[in-house]
């Protein structure tokens, strides 16, 4: 028993159509798992990035209006970068006491970096880290510690709340996320 000419044709036709079928589905189902994959990287980067950001604000003990102190600044802090003074420790790990090592959080252009500057007696090491390559923006907000809180120049604050946003290429189009996070400063 044979298959007619039509009946060859017909086969033919819907094997071809449910291969294209198929197909499409496939394209669509790495697609949608390309971009869930670059959400969570994202949620990921955002939630580390912050998190560093928080627990160097909780270890500072306050923020300092420049770097350096003397002289031309070089970093001030404001809405959008943040110098925190950061007590300077010794070789054994101990806190020297009244000399401090400066952490700047700043963004430059779509790059969050994090640099310190230890003093020349402390044993912290000078740092210049990439914490992000997508960032699109950071603000930074001052508190007292009032209650409601009021917002208050950098050098007065004991909270700070820190709001990212990063923008990541998902696809033909750009996914966002924005995350925000408070840290209260020790204010030793």
């Amino acid at each position: 028993m044979g298959l007619t000419l039509m009946e060859a044709i017909i086969a033919t036709a819907i094997t071809a159509v449910l291969g294209i079928l198929l197909l499409v589905i496939i394209i669509n189902s790495s697609n949608l798992f390309y971009k869930q994959t670059s959400k969570v990287e994202q949620g990921r980067g955002i939630n580390d990035t912050l998190s560093k950001v928080r627990e160097t604000i909780k270890q500072s003990q306050g923020v300092n209006s420049t770097y350096p102190p003397s002289g031309a600044p070089t970093y001030t802090s404001g809405s959008q970068q943040i110098v925190l003074k950061v007590p300077a420790i010794d070789n054994l790990g101990n806190t020297i006491s009244n000399t401090f090592d400066y952490f700047v959080f700043f963004l430059d252009q779509d790059k969050l970096r994090f640099k310190v500057f230890p003093d020349i007696s402390s044993s912290r090491k000078s740092s210049d880290q990439l914490l992000s390559i997508n960032a699109d923006s950071l603000t930074f907000q001052y508190y007292n510690s009032a209650n409601p809180p009021s917002e208050v120049l950098p050098t007065s604050a004991t909270k700070v709340k820190i709001s990212l946003t990063l923008r990541q290429k998902s696809g033909p189009d750009y996914e966002q996320q924005t995350a925000t996070s408070e840290a209260n400063l020790r204010n030793d």
